[in-house]
């Protein structure tokens, strides 16, 4: 069921969930100038396993897939990750404890300039429009302007680390979000309990994030509930275990996911390439399937959210960038230089359905999962924990 737009300044203090979450871990391991909006108790280490692509009504549908996170299960474990839901911003929130438009990196493609859109899970550029020239991608160490939460805490002396496979740890978007603490690259998944392990059997409070984005890969290709996407989600669950099993006594271990997935209903999708109606006044779009941001030609934006409005009708949300800025979906935008790189208008779909583009995105829009927006296969993701036993 979508969650309508005019109810998300009521989704409480936990929105956006990635965010807020990083800040109570911080503040359960003692950190100070931390929000605990989680309610965390007090934890000396802790272990944030993030299964990409891991939504609670997935995990709920195939739970006898998944055992072990199965078992760690309640009615409440769970929460939303803030919008749009995608992975470049997730883990930008994670590592930041900021919103998307305090971090910056507010979708899988945004306008960097006039000319310019950028890609950040690969960081690169391409040209905005087809006879623009592209600038050159930005350093990726200084892109999040404000104070990360992750740099924060291990000033104060909290032991930083991060868990990848080797392909993703010198990457540039590895560099521009995980500024802090410590990278560990792993040949493979079985290599993770022990390096886990290490990270936090250390005098003082520590802190390990470890990745898992095989699933993400999966749901996109063949979708979610597939036989490829069941394979993963039993590698993932297997993982998760023999994590659990070698953590320190004591020793916290939270599953958590970036965002959900959902495979899109064909008569609810309309193909950007193809419409004349839709191309009308647009200058550029970027951004997810499932959270598109159009960029206008001067002074028509008014017209075009209407048109797009009128078009797409009742499963769709048209938002302007203001409309969007003040329902709070992408947190405080005063503490980046966010604003520029939000699409005049915000197009979101309230069912199964999302914006293709069949010639210029010939690959994503023939992938069987999506996800973006701020429905609960979207938004909503597992919370799951356990503790070591030595």
């Amino acid at each position: 069921m979508a969650t309508p737009i005019n109810e998300l300044q009521s989704l409480g203090e936990t929105w956006p969930g990635l965010a807020n979450l990083t800040q109570s871990i911080f503040a359960a391991l003692g950190g100070h100038g931390f929000r605990n909006a989680f309610r965390l108790d007090h934890s000396r280490s802790t272990c944030l396993l993030l299964i990409d692509g891991l939504g609670w009504n997935l995990l709920q549908a195939h739970a006898r897939h998944a055992p072990f996170l199965a078992s760690l299960m309640q009615p409440d474990s769970h929460f939303k990750v803030g919008f749009p839901a995608t992975t470049a911003t997730s883990l930008a929130s994670v590592t930041s404890g900021l919103g998307s438009g305090a971090h910056g990196i507010v979708g899988c493609g945004f306008a960097l300039d006039e000319q310019t859109e950028l890609s950040p899970l690969t960081w690169t550029t391409s040209p905005l429009q087809v006879e623009a020239q592209a600038s050159v991608a930005p350093p990726p160490e200084a892109f999040i302007v404000p104070v990360d939460a992750w740099s924060q805490a291990a000033a104060q002396g909290v032991a930083i680390s991060t868990v990848m496979l080797g392909r993703y740890a010198n990457s540039d978007f590895s560099r521009a979000i995980y500024k802090a603490g410590t990278i560990l690259p792993a040949p493979a998944y079985d290599a993770y309990p022990q390096l886990i392990n290490a990270a936090l059997a250390v005098p003082g409070p520590a802190f390990c994030f470890a990745y898992f984005g095989d699933l993400d890969f999966a749901g996109h290709l063949f979708g979610p509930g597939s036989e490829g996407w069941l394979k993963q989600l039993a590698i993932a669950d297997q993982l998760a275990q023999a994590i659990a099993r070698r953590l320190p006594e004591q020793a916290r271990m939270m599953v958590i996911a970036d965002h959900g997935m959902q495979a899109l209903d064909s008569e609810q999708v309309h193909d950007f390439d193809l419409d004349p109606v839709l191309q009308e006044g647009v200058r550029a779009m970027a951004g997810d399937i499932r959270a598109r941001y159009l960029y206008t030609h001067e002074h028509q934006q008014d017209r075009v959210h209407e048109r797009w409005q009128n078009r797409l009708g009742d499963q769709y949300r048209v938002l302007s960038k203001a409309q969007a800025i003040a329902k709070g979906l992408f947190g405080d935008v005063l503490l980046s230089q966010a604003e520029a790189r939000i699409g005049d208008l915000i197009v979101i779909p309230s069912g199964a359905g999302g914006i293709i583009r069949s010639e210029v995105e010939k690959h994503a829009s023939q992938w069987r999962g999506h996800h973006g927006a701020l429905t609960d296969e979207d938004q909503l993701v597992p919370l799951l924990m356990c503790s070591g036993h030595g």
